[in-house]
């Protein structure tokens, strides 16, 4: 199964994945624990330990989810805003940050464990680069014509894009402003990478 699908979790391990990601949000990845999950999701230790070997693990398994959950939403451009075919792939990407950006789990980890993040993304060894990667390669690049220049590509956006999507919006007067010039921003960026006009209506 591709790894940008939506796989929807049993309800169990849904719920332990959503208070996971409430533990996140509020204190970070140093100060999270198993009890504190398992108290959050109504379950007890456990259960947790059952189905998950390790904090890691869970850690893992739950962010990991959110981000495929993310990706798939990425892809689901709104009527009124569908672009001209060839910014589709630009408009995904700009929507894919945006909901990172403004993710509380991502405003927690920036605030507690910035470098972690970004480690955890750019490191190409890592599931979350792996997820990225391979969602970009499916549904930004795969119109490219020869394997080096889709790789060259991916890479490219993947680089430009991360900025955007794990560094939370800064507070602002006035935040739909704010965020319109971030995205705009990002698309330009994008378009760049992907080899389109900087002015393709998007």
């Amino acid at each position: 199964m591709s790894t940008s699908q939506h796989v929807q979790a049993p309800p169990g391990m849904a719920t332990v994945y959503r208070a996971t990601l409430d533990a996140l949000a509020l204190h970070g990845p140093r100060r999270v624990g198993v009890t504190h999950i398992a108290r959050l999701a109504d379950t007890n230790r456990q259960y947790i330990y059952r189905n998950w070997p390790s904090l890691d693990v869970l850690l893992r398994d739950a962010t990991l989810q959110e981000l495929k959950h993310l990706l798939y939403l990425a892809r689901e451009v709104p009527a009124s805003q569908q672009p001209p075919p060839q910014c589709r792939p630009a408009l995904m990407v700009v929507r894919a940050a945006r909901l990172l950006r403004e993710h509380p789990v991502v405003a927690a980890m920036a605030r507690t464990e910035p470098a972690l993040t970004y480690t955890a993304v750019l490191r190409p060894d890592t599931v979350w680069h792996l997820t990225f990667q391979q969602w970009l390669g499916e549904h930004v690049t795969a119109h490219l014509p020869s394997a080096a220049e889709r790789d060259t590509a991916t890479l490219a956006v993947l680089t430009t894009a991360l900025p955007y999507a794990l560094v939370p919006p800064a507070e602002s007067p006035d935040p739909a402003a704010e965020r319109a010039a971030v995205d705009r921003r990002l698309s330009r960026a994008v378009h760049a990478c992907l080899g389109l006009p900087p002015t393709c209506p998007d």
